[in-house]
């Protein structure tokens, strides 16, 4: 008997999860967004040579039947799908006694080492060649929430890696957030920063910039994603003033990040309302007023902050819903920062750390492009800043898992009584990463 291969079982490992796994869809409204049978051959048949091509799993499908993967791949996502079709057998691999010995879903996965990044590289794959084939994301999305669950019984191993494997889906590390985290534009997400799956780590550094009527916000930083469970940011801000008399104001703020991962999965959960959720603090340092002195200002507690340094607390979950197309967000934090800390924390209307929420919700339009809004609460401790939340609307597009750019129309609300105006204008971000 010819002894059977190890990588190119899992070319099993798709179908026959997708056959046994998950129910298909009650109504057809996903088969018939996917084309119909017809429709469903065209996204297979560009799927199949997409797998043989791939250089991060080609070589899992050297020895396996690839007409008969492609028949069978057709009658799955028929039936997944809602379809007229019905999965007719089990698979079976040509390279075993001669004639090929039947294997179900338990014996393929018996001794199998498969990677997060060698299941996510087919699930990629087969996003792509839904999407060349013009079916719409709302759609394609639906396929994808079907095998994104099983994940959990295919993949039995982490193999640590030195290097980047940016194995995890296009997006779903998120972006860099103001303050240097990983999430939206200014709340952190439960997603850990960068690509790397369990089995890696990755790493970003990302530029923002704010433009107010009256102020300007810089802030440039790096973030790790370690195992996908862990994240380090480092930020620094720089706010700018604009508007007399507060024209020569240069206030710069350094922050550090911790990000722990503590329970569930925004991405492979698709079968549970379980999100992903995480703890992180932030240290956040200011470094004095800058531009001031002709009035006697040169540090934060001048306007009436008692600290100029302090610790930021929150609680984040997150959930990605695939047939949905939707990713929602909430975060809870304990802060005692005013405008982040920019102006200091605490103050003489308060000084203790008050528990704000923070909300984000965006619509994946395609695997590369997502569209939502942000909304996050502040304290009001100083009486010479009647704070107002921050909320913004955001379109931010991953051309690629090196390079992000998000754009926003940001609402800062009020910022000190020297300007008594809301604060509204301009958020662009660039992230790169590896």
């Amino acid at each position: 008997m010819m002894k059977f291969s190890r990588t190119a079982a899992l070319g099993l490992l798709l179908a026959s999860s997708l056959a046994t796994a998950q129910t298909p869809y009650t109504d057809d409204s996903t088969y018939r967004g996917l084309g119909g049978k017809e429709g469903i051959k065209k996204i297979v048949d560009t799927f199949v040579p997409m797998l043989l091509a791939d250089p991060r799993i080609k070589e899992s499908f050297a020895d396996f039947d690839m007409v008969q993967l492609n028949v069978r791949l057709q009658e799955q996502f028929c039936e997944f799908a809602g379809g007229p079709c019905k999965y007719t057998g089990k698979y079976r691999d040509k390279t075993m006694d001669g004639v090929g010995t039947v294997r179900d879903m338990a014996t393929v996965h018996q001794d199998l080492k498969i990677t997060n990044a060698m299941f996510n590289a087919l699930a990629e794959d087969l996003q792509i060649a839904m999407e060349q084939n013009n079916v719409p994301s709302s759609v394609s999305n639906k396929l994808i929430a079907k095998l994104a669950p099983m994940q959990r019984a295919i993949v039995t191993t982490t193999v640590a890696q030195t290097k980047p494997d940016l194995g995890k889906f296009l997006a779903t590390g998120g972006v860099s957030q103001v303050e240097g985290a990983g999430g939206g534009g200014i709340t952190p997400w439960a997603l850990i920063s960068g690509y790397g799956t369990r089995d890696s780590w990755s790493a970003n550094a990302h530029y923002t910039y704010i433009d107010t009527q009256d102020y300007k916000l810089n802030s440039y930083g790096v973030a790790v994603g370690i195992a996908d469970r862990l994240e380090i940011s480092l930020a620094k801000q720089e706010f700018k003033g604009s508007l007399a008399p507060l024209n020569l104001l240069n206030i710069k703020q350094d922050i550090l990040g911790l990000k722990l991962k503590v329970a569930g999965d925004a991405v492979y959960e698709q079968d549970n309302w379980m999100p992903q959720v995480a703890i992180g603090v932030l240290y956040k340092r200011n470094k004095g007023i800058g531009g001031l002195g002709a009035l006697g200002v040169t540090n934060v507690t001048q306007l009436g902050a008692k600290d100029d340094h302090g610790y930021d607390y929150y609680v984040a979950a997150t959930k990605i819903l695939f047939e949905q197309s939707l990713l929602l967000n909430g975060t809870l934090r304990a802060t005692r920062a005013n405008q982040m800390g920019i102006l200091g924390f605490g103050g003489d209307k308060g000084d203790s750390q008050r528990l704000m929420p923070e909300v984000s919700a965006a619509y994946l339009v395609n695997r590369k492009l997502a569209v939502g809004a942000e909304y996050r609460r502040k304290p009001h401790n100083l009486g010479v800043d009647n704070e107002k939340a921050y909320y913004d609307a955001f379109v931010a597009w991953f051309p690629s898992k090196n390079f992000s750019v998000t754009a926003a129309y940001a609402e800062l609300g009020d910022i000190t009584i020297f300007n008594p105006k809301k604060q509204h204008g301009l958020y662009l971000s660039l992230q790169a990463g590896f």
